[in-house]
């Protein structure tokens, strides 16, 4: 794994407003994004989230933050 420490489900579920957001730092959005991958039940809660955002705010199109890169 190298330096990537692991996010619990608890931990992502927490910062999800924030991930979301766009405010969290790129090494917590790195890490979350992994989750995302290898974590069913939280990549269920992430893509929820993200089309219930779309269907109130249809207006706002910004990207998908599970895609997203940031710069290092």
């Amino acid at each position: 794994m190298g330096e990537t420490s692991l996010l619990s489900c608890g931990e992502v579920r927490k910062q999800l407003p924030s991930f979301l957001n766009d405010a969290v730092d790129s090494h917590t959005a790195q890490q979350m994004r992994w989750h995302f991958g290898r974590c069913k039940e939280c990549r269920m809660i992430v893509r929820s989230a993200i089309e219930t955002f779309r269907q109130f705010f249809p207006e706002k199109r910004t990207a998908n933050p599970l895609y997203k890169t940031h710069a290092a």
